[in-house]
């Protein structure tokens, strides 16, 4: 590791594309980063802020509150292909049943809801990338929380994802689940 400037060597990566393999094996040697995998190009992001995380918390919990144990859950690996060469990492997710618990990569077709937190760096990839992936993998919900804590909720219609709802993350807490169905 380089000291003075935080950085860590560069892992030894295979030399044409990645797979999410590839992926699952970096992110278990490293716990300071996330990766994410776009068409075999890897992602590398830094650790999530206070905030990010805490909204995450949030949502998570009120979720679980209101009868979703055991189908919401953090940051899990979501494939955004058929191949093995595409995975996001929704800061959120709502399953829509069971998923094994040695699970890495789900199935875009088992995830009802995905949830992205925008965060400095992230802002192009949460507003555009990664909504246009969800929604070609049909993932029929996406909500986006803004740095001003307006949670915008987003439902797949004919192929794209058209905006159904929009408040301030404290009213959305105060209230119940909106429908996902």
């Amino acid at each position: 590791m380089n000291e003075e400037h935080g950085m860590t060597a560069a892992p030894n990566l295979p030399l044409g594309p990645l797979t999410l393999q590839d992926v699952t094996a970096l992110a278990a040697a490293d716990d300071q980063h996330r990766y994410e995998l776009t068409e075999g190009n890897l992602i590398v992001m830094p650790p999530p802020t206070w905030r990010h995380q805490e909204i995450s918390l949030l949502l998570g919990s009120w979720l679980l509150a209101r009868g979703l144990q055991g189908r919401v859950n953090v940051a899990p690996g979501v494939k955004t292909a058929d191949d093995e060469r595409s995975g996001r990492i929704p800061d959120l997710v709502v399953v829509k049943g069971d998923v094994s618990p040695g699970e890495v990569w789900l199935s875009s077709a088992a995830v009802l809801l995905a949830v992205e937190i925008v965060s400095p760096g992230s802002e192009r990839a949460d507003r555009w990338f990664k909504p246009v992936e969800y929604a070609k993998v049909g993932i029929e919900h996406f909500w986006r929380v803004e740095p001003d804590d307006t949670v915008l909720r987003f439902q797949l219609v004919d192929g794209a994802y058209k905006e159904i709802g929009r408040e301030p993350l404290d009213t959305l807490l105060a209230g119940e689940v909106p429908d996902l169905s």
